[in-house]
């Protein structure tokens, strides 16, 4: 009889809980999804392999190991942890500068930040830091990742029409494309053209026909048989195939410190987007994602792919949107990728040899498109919270700074927009309903009367060093231009979970200052841990007994009793 995993090596390995329960159902569908994932990503593969500025078969290798690697230890049924767009573009620019146009050693570093990127995700498991990616803002992420659609697309643009690569960042390579327009090679440019026309009409007519798989093998035949490369077509050549070696990349103490620190970025934006893809398929599949498990499991796949000389791997959204439109129902399906992605990566890669490098191009276009998300940036501005403006700056500061500082400039925009929000909570005055013992902001609700003599405040957020002496600073303005002068001011503290020493000593000069003006002070809603606090420091013995209460309405009936 077989016995049943411990839950201890269920926790580390959450296939050892699913995989026993696989049907001959499941598995049927999970072969169709995993045929159907390996026609996206071993196109795609090869070609972020491009991004990130190593050979097209290093794409395979990563694409190969990260899926084998995620289905034993991820949380998650369904995302396909792969080479992405963003996180191979980050690692351009981190290594590029770093290389210094070694080839050889180009390679090394690149292995070498995935390897890095793993040892910090799984430093961040130990420490239960998988609430970190929580604190990058949605509009900050789309707007960094609309940048890097940006960079991208203009960056594969001259081997879609056919000119030389230019130099600089984004703007002066537009400069450089429109000012060698006349130099375009025309049998190029109808190769990408055609591409191009192939994969977003079929994305739009036939999303479930694999459109990069058509352009690959299309490109192939038609560089075959038409003699493209006589032509003048640049073709990707000879790929170096096999299943590579297990090494360690050697390149010294110096530069592995440089490598840890540079991929402390690229970690944060991929573990963002790989929790965001497979929350958004687990809500819709009615499962949960565990949030340390998943740096675990990025961890182990990252640290896998780079002793396998592969690069950074993450959660892309594509790639599991089209396991799961594919039919997936358990990572079967991406270990069966995976396998399918070494055979081909070990035994195929020479029928590669012909494929013209404008048919990477226009593969890589594709799958960055979505990224370059038009639409939630017109969501961002019809509600009108500010998100717009948050988005089109880290937008804006990839395209003018680049990557890496445009990563900074995002990082620094969410500590800036969560400081913004923590400062400048929102206050409430409270009215009661009429005809209810129901008290509501008299501002939402304008039938809610206020009671003569009293004035009920709500702070409707968090009292901390930022903001407390702003939100009581706004009560005193609130006393002072009452008329007639309240004889008692209720404060509801149901929105305030816990407080700072800074927060406890201004309700103390609060207390005491009402106190010389006559001026009685009650508290409602306390949670237990700002009570605890307000008892030990003897807050609660000078404010004295009966000025404490459990709800509003009790504490606005004995004072109108009094």
């Amino acid at each position: 009889m077989a016995t049943t995993p411990t839950p201890l090596v269920q926790r580390l390995f959450p296939i050892a809980a699913w995989l026993p329960h696989c049907t001959g159902e499941t598995i049927r569908a999970d072969i169709v999804a995993g045929l159907a994932l390996a026609a996206l990503l071993i196109p795609e593969g090869m070609a972020y392999a491009g991004i990130a500025g190593v050979a097209p078969q290093l794409g395979l290798f990563t694409a190969g190991f990260g899926l084998l690697t995620y289905a034993l230890f991820g949380s998650s049924r369904h995302l396909a942890v792969a080479a992405t767009s963003g996180s191979a573009a980050m690692l351009a620019a981190f290594v590029g500068p770093m290389a210094q146009g070694d080839a050889a050693r180009y390679a090394m570093l690149a292995s070498a930040t995935a390897i890095a990127a793993g040892a910090l995700l799984w430093l961040g498991y130990f420490f239960k830091l998988g609430f970190v990616s929580e604190f990058i803002a949605k509009p900050v992420l789309k707007g960094f990742v609309f940048g890097i659609a940006l960079t991208i697309i203009v960056k594969q643009a001259p081997k879609v029409i056919g000119i030389h690569k230019g130099a600089g960042g984004f703007f002066e390579q537009i400069w450089h494309i429109l000012t060698s327009l006349t130099h375009v090679h025309m049998w190029t440019l109808a190769v990408g053209l055609a591409a191009l026309v192939i994969t977003f009409g079929l994305g739009a007519i036939a999303p479930r026909v694999p459109s990069a798989l058509v352009v690959f093998i299309g490109g192939i035949l038609a560089s075959k048989y038409l003699g493209l490369e006589q032509h003048g077509v640049e073709v990707v050549g000879l790929i170096q195939g096999g299943i590579p070696q297990l090494s360690f990349p050697a390149i010294g103490m110096d530069a592995w410190q440089d490598v840890f620190s540079g991929a402390v970025g690229i970690v944060l934006i991929m573990y963002a987007e790989a929790l965001a893809a497979g929350r958004t398929f687990a809500a819709k599949f009615k499962y949960d994602i565990d949030a340390n498990q998943e740096l675990a499991s990025l961890g182990m796949s990252n640290i896998v792919s780079g002793l396998f000389q592969g690069f950074v791997v993450g959660g892309g959204m594509s790639g599991t949107a089209a396991n799961v439109a594919g039919g997936a129902r358990t990572q079967v399906s991406t270990i069966l990728t995976a396998i399918l992605t070494l055979v081909t990566v070990a035994f195929l890669t020479p029928m590669f040899r012909d494929l013209p490098e404008a048919v990477l191009g226009a593969i890589v276009i594709h799958a960055v498109a979505h990224l370059a998300d038009v639409a939630e940036l017109r969501r961002f501005a019809r509600l009108r919270t500010g998100g717009i403006y948050v988005a089109l700056t880290a937008l804006v500061g990839v395209l003018i700074f680049g990557i890496l500082k445009g990563l900074l400039i995002a990082i620094c925009l969410t500590l800036a927009v969560l400081m913004k929000r923590l400062s400048t909570p929102q206050e409430s005055v409270l009215g009661r309903l009429p005809g209810t013992q129901t008290f509501g902001d008299i501002q939402r609700y304008p039938e809610a009367r206020q009671i003569p003599g009293l004035l009920i405040f709500r702070p409707n957020a968090l009292l901390f060093f930022a903001n407390v002496n702003r939100v009581l600073g706004h009560l005193r303005e609130l006393i002072a231009n009452a008329s007639p002068t309240p004889h008692t001011v209720i404060l509801n503290l149901e929105a305030v979970s816990e407080i700072d020493v800074t927060s406890l000593d201004l309700l103390e000069q609060l207390r005491g200052d009402l106190m010389e003006s006559g001026i009685q002070l009650a508290l409602a809603r306390v949670s237990g841990p700002v009570r605890d606090l307000l008892d030990r420091s003897g807050f609660l013995d000078r404010l004295g007994s009966g000025h404490v209460h459990n709800h509003v309405a009790v504490a606005v009936e004995h004072y109108e009793r009094a």
